[in-house]
């Protein structure tokens, strides 16, 4: 069974584009640039932005019965984005760099033990199989997710025509960091599509 496609170009996938633009405008040409420096507020942003949608999503799940699927889903979306949290700090070793390495891989191991084993579970499966059969995927979103996703990768790991996504190569790290922004976002938005559906859904019964 193929899922249902929503084509329709919502406001925020315009959003999207229009903060891609900018700050892939700003940070080859408007952005001074010093070092890391430039680097480490974009991926601090980007961690508050994942930190963000961590306690949005933990509120969001409270409206539901604890042992209910949406309950269950909800809260492994908000273990996803913990993970992604925990992932953009690496695991904390930004901020406590002296600490020995082993110490930060047992604690990547506990942000992805709740992922990881929440496939596990009858009612996270049931769920997302019930979405992909009968809710409505947002195209436009997921395509953007993909396509930030891809040139940001393209430019940190110098695949073909990365260089002409650059004004200097020394903005490399500082650009590819940016363009992850748009596809945080992209990702936020499926997250707002699917709740907002299920706000509507609520409303009707």
């Amino acid at each position: 069974m193929m899922p249902r496609i929503d084509f329709h170009f919502y406001k925020e996938a315009s959003y999207t584009l229009i903060i891609a633009a900018i700050l892939f405008f700003s940070g080859n040409y408007l952005i001074p640039f010093y070092s890391e420096s430039a680097v480490k507020v974009v991926e601090h942003t980007q961690s508050l932005m994942l930190l963000f949608m961590t306690i949005y999503t933990y509120f969001y799940l409270k409206r539901y019965p604890y042992k209910s699927d949406k309950y269950q889903f909800w809260l492994w979306t908000m273990f996803w984005w913990f993970l992604l949290f925990g992932r953009g700090i690496s695991w904390g070793r930004d901020f406590f760099p002296e600490v020995p390495k082993i110490y930060f891989r047992i604690i990547s191991i506990v942000f992805f033990t709740p992922v990881v084993l929440g496939f596990l579970f009858p009612a996270i499966r049931r769920e997302i199989v019930r979405r992909y059969k009968y809710e409505k995927i947002p195209f436009w979103y997921i395509l953007f997710a993909f396509i930030f996703l891809g040139l940001s990768d393209q430019i940190e790991h110098h695949r073909i025509g990365y260089d002409l996504l650059l004004s200097d190569p020394a903005r490399q790290d500082l650009i590819e960091e940016l363009l992850e922004i748009p596809c945080l976002l992209s990702i936020a938005f499926v997250v707002f599509y699917l709740q907002r559906n299920e706000k509507e859904e609520k409303a009707k019964d």
